[in-house]
């Protein structure tokens, strides 16, 4: 069963998080993730998500200790630059032993996790487009995604590259360069239309003949 925790870092350096009555333009409440790198160790991936510009960094931890579950926890602090960097750095010497820590990916965000017979997979958007926006809110196509498995090689079982698990998988992979690359661009216009016996006062509910109305 997968489990969401919330855990604070561990790490013994003095992160100092932003505050906003000193900065008013450096409120870490008032700002969105839009760019993501993600990287790995032997035992965890690291989701590191940023604003537009750079200036706050969050990070989402994913254990990959476990053959059949899901465990993702969220490090609360807001990091800044020199901060995410330091972080990195501890994280690649701490694990220095088994391979350090390697860059993945750059992504735009993860569409969710699948699981087929075991293990879980990550679903990342590596490419998007711009298609509109809506009051001034980016809205974006997937143009490219990429499915990365979640528990490290050396946890997974046989069963994890049994016929039946890589056949699940080349659906999945089908189906997501299916959805990447048909679609068309359309546009809507809504019309609201009052009837002419209700063209007065909005009335709501049933009316004397028992017909139901949503004026």
């Amino acid at each position: 069963m997968a489990k969401l925790e919330n855990l604070k870092t561990n790490l013994s350096l003095p992160y100092a998080k932003i505050h906003p009555s000193i900065d008013p333009e450096a409120d870490p409440n008032s700002y969105s993730l839009e760019k993501f790198r993600l990287y790995e160790t032997r035992a965890r991936y690291y989701l590191i998500g940023s604003d537009r510009n750079k200036k706050f960094f969050r990070v989402l931890k994913i254990d990959r200790s476990e053959p059949s579950d899901l465990n993702i926890s969220e490090d609360p602090v807001v990091y800044s630059p020199q901060e995410i960097k330091n972080l990195l750095q501890r994280i690649a010497e701490g694990n220095r032993a088994t391979g350090g820590l390697n860059f993945v990916a750059k992504v735009f965000g993860i569409v969710g996790c699948i699981k087929f017979l075991e293990s879980y997979y990550l679903i990342l958007v590596t490419k998007r487009q711009q298609i509109g926006s809506i009051c001034g809110h980016a809205i974006y196509s997937i143009d490219e995604s990429q499915l990365i498995t979640v528990p490290h090689v050396s946890v997974q079982s046989d069963i994890a590259h049994s016929k039946t698990e890589l056949r699940l998988l080349e659906l999945v992979l089908r189906l997501v360069i299916r959805l990447s690359i048909f679609g068309r661009d359309f546009s809507v216009t809504l019309v609201s239309r009052r009837s002419r016996h209700f063209a007065g006062t909005r009335e709501k509910g049933l009316v004397d003949k028992r017909e139901l109305t949503a004026h």
